[in-house]
């Protein structure tokens, strides 16, 4: 797949989506960086930073998956708790987070969100997909609150 710069127009449909699907602030920390895009079907799929791919564009909603990378740019530019799940650092997470394990989450979250998921320290876990609002995380007890898509513990230990 070719890799190339994107284009204004290209710019202008990330900066919409994530300015949609997070805000504008971290829509335009995003813009700022030396991004590239990879297009299939005629449309941006894959946006790289340095050569790594950081966000994948989902062709049936139109929200980015992010990656670890995209997860930090997202933390450094939105105040807490915005985004973000915080969970028990005594736990080894693997493919999802309980709700028994959330000490915090921001209230705003909906079902379906891209969550970046840290632990009561303040150290990146992994990025994920909630599956419960953000106001009933912590309720959930046993019950699965976020599922991971990336976990960087589990990535450091291999």
């Amino acid at each position: 797949m070719k890799i190339i710069e994107p284009d204004e127009d290209q710019i202008r449909i990330i900066r919409s989506i994530l300015s949609y699907q997070f805000d504008e602030r971290v829509a335009e920390a995003f813009i700022k960086l030396p991004l590239k895009i990879s297009m299939r079907l005629g449309k941006i799929r894959y946006v790289y930073l340095n050569g790594n791919r950081i966000m994948t564009l989902r062709p049936t909603d139109f929200g980015f998956t992010l990656s670890i990378e995209a997860g930090k740019i997202i933390l450094e530019n939105s105040d807490y708790p915005k985004y973000r799940v915080v969970v028990r650092d005594d736990v080894e997470y693997m493919g999802d987070v309980m709700g028994i394990d959330v000490i915090d989450s921001d209230q705003s979250i909906k079902p379906g969100d891209e969550v970046v998921i840290i632990s009561n320290k303040g150290e990146i876990i992994g990025i994920g997909k909630a599956k419960v609002p953000g106001f009933m995380m912590k309720s959930m007890g046993k019950g699965e609150v976020v599922r991971f898509r990336k976990v960087l513990r589990n990535e450091k230990k291999s």
